[in-house]
């Protein structure tokens, strides 16, 4: 055993990850959740990493731009419905997605998955093009917006100044105002039946957008190349004993009272993994969006973004 090769797996605090750890093959596999902006600036800037999760939007940038130190393995660990994740102060008039057009949204990182997506779905969806849209965010994004999409960079922080009356509109998956009490937030969503909404958006599009993928750091994948298929049923295996506890808080889009409903509406597994049909659509759906967001100049396919062999792959 003591010829075990550890490998230290970097990503967030999810009750389906929490059996990732353990021995595969001739790996120890220890899975640290950690606080993901930080993971994320690291490997933005390069710096070491053995496997991580990461977005998966700004890998394919990445891969476009030729600076990618790392390989993709299809275990998709975080989703999100993007109708939910629209905010305006409490006392706002704002109250249809018509007026984004006339009105200042802010935004931390203009790149962030989560930001592609809803964009995608508002021009998609709602013929809201994110060129006619004024754009304000953070003065450190992660990668130069086009200049289709003004943007205007900020110093201060996007969500203080919507709260503040600065800006009119919010772009976020958990804004800071959600960690208070409900009586004391100062936000609330623009869309304020988004389970009804984001309910018909999958039952339409069978979509359930996917953020975040497992990365390989290239020089992990060129020591150990066997390491990647063990590394895709660890996170397999650890999804399927989570479903079996039944404990939805990071499984499920919406609350886990609605355990059995929702779980109906996905097959019984909103998380799937590998290269399957619904998650080759949904990639590809991602990268239409980077393209037509010229967030990308060319359109990769969408195996080449992943280990090669993986399409292949199917949970066991």
């Amino acid at each position: 055993m003591s010829d075990l090769i550890n490998i230290d797996i970097l990503g967030g605090d999810y009750e389906f990850t929490l059996e990732v750890s353990g021995i595969r093959d001739e790996f120890q596999f220890n899975y640290i959740p950690s606080n993901l902006p930080d993971i994320y600036k690291k490997i933005l800037n390069h710096q070491p990493f053995v496997v991580s999760e990461f977005s998966l939007s700004n890998y394919t940038m990445m891969l476009d731009r030729n600076i990618a130190d790392m390989y993709a393995i299809p275990v998709f660990v975080n989703r999100g419905f993007r109708h939910s994740i629209i905010w305006v102060r409490k006392d706002s008039k704002i109250d249809s997605l018509e007026q984004l057009k006339s009105l200042k949204v802010g935004i931390k990182d203009y790149s962030q998955t989560a930001a592609v997506w809803l964009r995608g779905i508002l021009y998609e969806e709602y013929k809201i093009h994110w060129s006619d849209i004024d754009w304000y965010a953070n003065t450190d994004q992660r990668f130069d917006a086009p200049k289709e999409a003004n943007l205007t960079l900020v110093n201060d922080d996007p969500e203080k100044m919507v709260i503040n009356g600065e800006l009119d509109v919010y772009i976020a998956p958990k804004p800071m105002d959600m960690q208070k009490t409900p009586d004391q937030r100062e936000l609330k969503p623009l869309i304020t039946n988004f389970i009804e909404v984001e309910r018909d958006y999958f039952k339409k599009t069978g979509i359930y957008p996917i953020n975040h993928c497992v990365m390989i750091h290239k020089d992990t994948y060129n020591k150990y190349p066997n390491i990647a298929y063990p590394l895709f049923l660890a996170y397999s295996e650890s999804k399927k004993k989570a479903l079996k506890r039944k404990l939805g808080s990071t499984l499920l889009p919406w609350s886990d009272k609605l355990w059995a409903n929702t779980m109906e509406v996905f097959n019984n597994d909103p998380h799937p993994h590998g290269l399957v049909e619904a998650n080759h659509k949904n990639v590809s759906k991602l990268v239409d969006y980077l393209f037509e967001q010229k967030l990308i100049k060319q359109k990769p396919n969408i195996e080449d973004l992943f280990i090669e062999g993986s399409q292949n792959w199917r949970e066991l």
